[in-house]
């Protein structure tokens, strides 16, 4: 039995991505890039293509100086010091009573591993869903990514995790927003609708 967390405004209080993009470039280039994106937004581009646009960001980056960024800013976004209190309450709760009742733990993200590693640790998860960039020889960001995490793409991870764990999906749990965590809950046959703006989680 697999419970599916989606990390964006269902378990952590924020798109982590977004963070951690301001964490690294300063609120000043952060605004200006954020409103390139916003504008790419309103011209209606797919989702997986603005998912693209936003790890071009990061071209010639290698990973290894973004996984120990990413340690950075985990310990200030834990600490409190970036987003206020990280977790919503029920939902942490609800993945802790899931891994003391023996299920596995999978945490799904359209971010990546630089954000994602250190919460995994952090939480002892089983598992990570997330988009994945491809690297060059020498370990550098191309700008190109593998599948796009957006909801379509979570909803087959989900179903693809499941027959890998030989998990049966009317069994598995899954926790996410109603916009882009029904890539989470669709599949599953145990979903809870998680509301950031009020912390309240509720079976769908």
């Amino acid at each position: 039995m697999i419970a599916f967390f989606d990390v964006d405004e269902a378990l952590l209080t924020t798109p982590v991505r977004y963070d951690f993009l301001r964490y690294r470039l300063g609120e000043s280039q952060y605004a200006y890039e954020a409103d390139q994106l916003g504008a790419l937004t309103a011209l209606g581009i797919d989702p997986p293509d603005l998912l693209r646009a936003y790890y071009r960001l990061y071209t010639g980056t290698l990973l290894t100086e973004l996984m120990e960024q990413g340690r950075h800013w985990y310990e200030e976004v834990r600490a409190g010091r970036r987003i206020g209190p990280p977790f919503i309450t029920q939902t942490l709760t609800a993945l802790r009573a899931h891994q003391a009742a023996g299920h596995l733990t999978a945490l799904v993200s359209e971010a990546f591993a630089p954000c994602l590693a250190p919460l995994r640790g952090d939480l002892g998860a089983d598992l990570v869903v997330s988009t994945d960039p491809v690297l060059n020889a020498e370990g550098r960001l191309t700008g190109e990514v593998r599948h796009p995490m957006t909801a379509a793409a979570k909803a087959r991870a989900v179903v693809r995790a499941a027959a890998e764990h030989c998990a049966d999906l009317r069994d598995c749990f899954g926790y996410g927003t109603r916009t882009d965590g029904l890539g989470v809950l669709a599949p599953v046959g145990n979903p809870t609708v998680v509301d950031a703006r009020t912390a309240q989680v509720s079976l769908v």
